[in-house]
């Protein structure tokens, strides 16, 4: 079976465009979301909520839209954030220098026992010690 892979706010964002200039993403978001076993974390989906329902976005959710998908991510693996975690975070951040947001992905990654994070964000084939990053839509 292979190995489960963490999956990035953008990715659940992009899944739920199902037309306009980034519905090419959004096949592929949901591609991944079928076909894999994927995990994230609560702050992943909270991030998915405040993305898709801010007035800056073109096509913006209303919250019971945006809350009627966050129960849908819900059904799959979501990891909690604990002080490990952010201790982790804080490490990764000095190491590579990323900011605090996105290591502690990086941190929840390797603490659900992913080796790979599917991400727009992060850089593509970037190695954080252990936890690899992947452009899916590249």
């Amino acid at each position: 079976m292979p190995d489960k892979r963490f999956v990035d706010t953008n990715v659940l964002v992009y899944a739920v465009e199902m037309e306009g200039p980034q519905a090419h993403k959004g096949s592929k978001a949901r591609q991944i979301l079928k076909s894999e076993r994927i995990c994230f974390s609560t702050q992943v989906l909270g991030e998915f909520y405040q993305a898709v329902v801010s007035p800056r976005r073109q096509s913006a959710l209303t919250h019971n839209e945006a809350i009627a998908w966050v129960q849908l991510w819900k059904r799959y693996e979501v990891g909690g954030i604990t002080v490990a975690h952010v201790d982790l975070a804080l490490e990764l951040t000095e190491r590579f220098r990323v900011n605090y947001y996105d290591a502690l992905i990086i941190a929840t990654a390797r603490l659900t026992g992913c080796p790979i994070i599917y991400s727009e964000d992060l850089n593509d084939g970037q190695d954080y010690n252990g936890v690899g990053v992947q452009n899916p839509f590249r």
